[in-house]
């Protein structure tokens, strides 16, 4: 996501100075769909659970960014992931706003596809 909001302010810089012939708006379009179509992945994890790091490694393959919280490090992110989620342990994913509990390819496929 940051290298292609870079990508699009260098593209932005260029149109100021007048080398593109499409606008200085149209370039901020672009980069304001770039931002909205980068996924916002949280997952909460520990350090020894085997199915958190599958899912960290499925996200990472995607070029998705993943902000990670250890619940047993955080104390902060334990209390926000058993607000979110009732049920215990982890992984524990916020895709897009949607939720899901445990690994699984094919729940996280469906939040990052929108259904």
């Amino acid at each position: 996501m940051k290298g292609t909001i870079l990508f699009l302010l260098l593209i932005s810089l260029f149109l100021l100075q007048g080398n593109f012939p499409i606008t200085a708006n149209a370039a901020a379009e672009n980069i304001i769909l770039a931002a909205k179509d980068d996924p916002k992945v949280e997952l909460y994890i520990t350090t020894w659970c085997p199915y958190c790091q599958k899912a960290i490694t499925f996200f990472e393959s995607r070029g998705i960014v993943v902000t990670v919280y250890d619940i047993e490090k955080d104390r902060d992110a334990a209390v926000r992931k058993n607000q979110l989620d009732r049920k215990r342990g982890v992984p524990f994913a916020v895709i897009n706003g949607k939720y899901v509990h445990g690994f699984s390819e094919p729940a996280y496929q469906k939040a990052l596809d929108g259904r």
